[in-house]
């Protein structure tokens, strides 16, 4: 937001340079991005008056006429070629004569033009560098004193400040509300607007009613009437003071409207009376089927939740957003309705999101304005316009407030202050703070009671106020000391940040990059991975595109993006993961949490498993790179041992290949899978080569024992190691059989190795070979050959029991 420093001036009565302002604002929480002068480089350039156009000397390309122009200035005229179509004899405007300068280094000289000389220039807004219009020269008021330096006269010797608000502070997206913020940090005294509004004879009440029929979305709605009114351009003052902020000018009456909206951050909208059918608005939701064309000549399709100004006819305005193009103010406008209203600040933000407009007015409202200065903005719109259009303020003000808003209190200790701070200033100090800020203080008992003033939405506890005290106190007060012993607590971390540290170390020590994808995703791309069913996903009402309206069910889609963005960018290898929440429908289990949600790793590889150099190989990732990614996961999650259960035909999530992928389970539990992802799936996302996935749900090992750490000396005595090369039946997995053999739980027996899987003419058909490297070693002692002999043939004659095993080659 854009706030001019002469204008700020009209408020507070400092004499702090912009940059001291600048600094303080920035320390107490509001931040000054940039500051600016409004004009550099212009110089030499004053008013001037047009007395004749002594001849034309043709037409230019655009069709206007090149005149010669006689330019009156104090002791001398001058004579001025000029093609802009408004300029005539008797107007005032900005003339640059010979030796002036204008923005971006131009110096103006005495030239010749179509053979004739031209001394000066009469300047546009845009050679001025104040505007953007370039159709014609700068009208200046009749009165405009003959000779003034341009610079002095329109108040361009000024500096913008560009703050940056956040969305907790609707009270500081205006002038009045920065000036007290000054206020307050530089103890300058504080000005309120003057308002003093003339009233007529005639009852603003006997001219228009207002009815709020949905006053959970509109509860306060003010109006008053204007009439005798004539449409004309701004006085210079007013102009530029909008065009300081980044504003156009249209005409005397909107820009009222713009001018109170900057300078005490009320929107404002002016109805052209004599368009509002009964002279009666009327505030309620949208009809089925309701269109409106607004200002910027769009029909616009109205939903039943929006909120419309209506008269007894038809729609007129989007509440809070933008008004309608059949009742705007135009140039036979003589009675104008003033509005000046809250509306629900949800409501405003939906329907400004869902019709995409995004004004200056819908800004401060989703924010939340002030319900109990609407009244003050709404007198001083009034007076103005009068003021500048000729007109006549009808007595009274039409204000419908169904359920007036008490203000609420909130009490402020002392020993509060230095509890949180480590320092707290005089009682007298708190006081001038936070009335200086629009407080309303009680401070006859040993706790100060502090009423909260309706524009500060953001105050509600007692806390808040020791942020605003500390805050205009000044940081730099605080003392600096050491922590006390005793106050020191040690750090817990929740069960979450720990495995998802844990995890991340692991994977990004074994060189896989971390994602942070979107939690919006494609509906589309979920129907290709097998989510049909639109309850068992959860769809935004009010999305940002079509592509991002759904909740994530699963890491997948948004790692599948990951690998489509990469490959679109000649990055074939990916090795990635994420650990992110996902979302289903509310569960019984949820109580008062709107959808169930789980914290889940998601694991992505493809490409090569070496990196693309001359000595490494050019095998590809396959299934075991992501199995082994998610065995090191669940490690390093300080998980137990879990069962890698491969699915049967018709089992496990579509978006993974039919006989290639496998469950994690703890018991009957399944905690994650891993697998090839879908040829089908790969084709929506427009992926060539094979892409594998694992997934792990961090949630449910949460909820599972943790594998103790122990510690554990190293051994004093050798190990034994035996080969052990099996013959089993195809359908009989290594999984099982070292399961069966680390169930046995031999004390001896310290570690199980797969080394070899063979299929082939060997060992017969439907049959295969798996080789494992078994270790033995006790820690008190050498063991013998007799000791392992036995050892090996029990673990021998069992697996030959349970799965028809026979040792290969014996």
């Amino acid at each position: 937001m854009k706030i001019s420093y002469r204008w700020l001036l009209e408020f507070v009565e400092t004499d702090q340079t912009p940059a001291q302002i600048a600094d303080r604002l920035t320390n107490a929480g509001i931040e000054v991005a940039s500051l600016s002068p409004l004009v550099e480089g212009l110089s030499g350039v004053v008013v001037g008056e047009i007395e004749a156009i002594e001849r034309d000397l043709g037409v230019t390309a655009a069709g206007h006429h090149i005149r010669l122009c006689r330019v009156a200035a104090p002791g001398k005229t001058f004579s001025v070629i000029c093609g802009a179509p408004n300029a005539a004899p008797g107007l005032r405007t900005a003339f640059a004569p010979p030796g002036a300068t204008l923005p971006g280094g131009r110096a103006i000289k005495a030239a010749k033009i179509r053979g004739t000389v031209s001394e000066g220039l009469l300047c546009s807004e845009k050679e001025l560098g104040i505007g953007d219009d370039e159709d014609g020269i700068l009208e200046l008021a009749a009165d405009a004193p003959l000779g003034a330096a341009l610079i002095q006269y329109l108040g361009l010797d000024d500096t913008i400040l560009e703050i940056e608000i956040t969305p907790n502070r609707p009270d500081a997206l205006s002038i009045v509300g920065v000036a007290r913020e000054v206020a307050a940090l530089t103890r300058a005294p504080f000005r309120f607007p003057q308002i003093t509004v003339r009233e007529g004879e005639t009852e603003a009440a006997s001219l228009a009613a207002v009815e709020i029929l949905d006053p959970d979305l509109c509860p306060r709605y003010a109006a008053r009437v204007i009439g005798g009114l004539t449409v004309k351009p701004s006085p210079p003052w007013l102009a530029q003071r909008l065009r300081a902020v980044g504003l156009r000018p249209i005409n005397n009456l909107v820009d009222v409207t713009n001018y109170v909206l900057w300078e005490m951050g009320q929107p404002l909208h002016a109805f052209d009376y004599d368009t509002i059918a009964e002279h009666r608005i009327v505030v309620r939701r949208a009809r089925p089927g309701e269109r409106l064309r607004t200002l910027d000549g769009q029909d616009r399709a109205l939903s039943s939740d929006m909120l419309m100004i209506c008269d007894p006819e038809r729609a007129v305005a989007v509440g809070g957003v933008m008004g309608g193009g059949a009742t705007e103010v135009t140039q036979t406008t003589t009675t104008v309705l003033l509005e000046s209203a809250y509306f629900n600040p949800g409501s405003v933000r939906r329907t400004s999101r869902a019709l995409g407009l995004h004004t200056d007015a819908a800004y401060r409202f989703e924010r939340g304005a002030d319900i109990e200065g609407l009244r003050e903005a709404l007198d001083r719109a009034a007076q103005l316009m009068a003021d500048l259009g000729g007109g006549t303020v009808a007595k009274g003000v039409i204000d419908a407030y169904p359920s007036p808003r008490p203000r609420p209190r909130v009490t402020l200790r002392r020993a509060r202050i230095d509890r949180l701070i480590g320092a707290c200033p005089p009682q007298e100090e708190i006081v001038r703070i936070l009335q200086t800020l629009g407080f309303a203080v009680d401070d006859s008992g040993e706790e100060l009671q502090a009423v909260v003033p309706s524009f500060r939405r953001d105050i509600v506890q007692e806390d808040d106020l020791v942020e605003e005290v500390i805050r205009v106190w000044g940081y730099d007060k605080i003392p600096s000391t050491l922590p006390r012993g005793g106050q020191l607590r040690p750090v817990s971390h929740p069960p979450e940040l720990l495995i998802s540290r844990a995890v991340t170390r692991a994977l990004t020590d074994a060189g896989l990059s971390q994602a942070i994808t979107y939690a919006f995703v494609d509906p589309g791309r979920l129907k290709a991975m097998g989510w049909e069913a639109p309850e068992s996903l959860i769809t935004l009402q009010n999305p940002i595109s079509i592509e991002r309206s759904v909740l994530r069910p699963a890491l997948a889609p948004g790692l599948l993006e990951v690998v489509a963005l990469n490959a679109s960018h000649q990055i074939p290898d990916v090795r990635a993961f994420e650990i992110g929440h996902t979302f289903a429908p509310h569960r019984e289990e949820d109580g008062d949490r709107p959808a169930h949600e789980e914290l889940w790793l998601g694991v992505i590889m493809t490409g090569q498993r070496a990196p693309r150099v001359w000595h490494a190989s050019r095998e590809r990732v396959d299934v075991y790179d992501i199995k082994g990614a998610a065995e090191l996961s669940l490690h390093a999650a300080g998980a137990k041992p879990v069962e890698v259960a491969p699915y049967e035909a018709g089992q496990g999530p579509r978006y993974l290949e039919q006989g290639r992928g496998a469950a994690l389970l703890s018991g009957a539990r399944e905690v994650g899978r891993f697998g090839e992802v879908a040829l089908a799936v790969r084709e929506a996302f427009d992926l060539p080569v094979p892409v594998f996935l694992a997934e792990l749900s961090l949630t449910a090992l949460l909820a599972l024992p943790r594998e103790t750490v122990q510690y554990q000396p190293l051994p004093r005595f050798p190990a034994v190691q035996r080969d052990l090369a099996l013959v089993v039946p195809a359908e009989v997995t290594a999984g099982e059989v070292e399961a069966a053999i680390r169930g046995m739980k031999l004390p001896l027996l310290r570690q199980v190795t797969l080394f070899d899987v063979y299929e082939g003419d060997q060992v017969g058909a439907g049959r295969r070979s798996l080789a494992w490297s078994l270790t033995y070693q006790a820690p008190d002692r050498t063991l013998t050959d007799r000791e392992v002999n036995e050892l090996h043939a029990r673990i021998i004659t069992e697996i030959g029991r349970r799965f028809r095993a026979e040792v290969r080659g014996a």
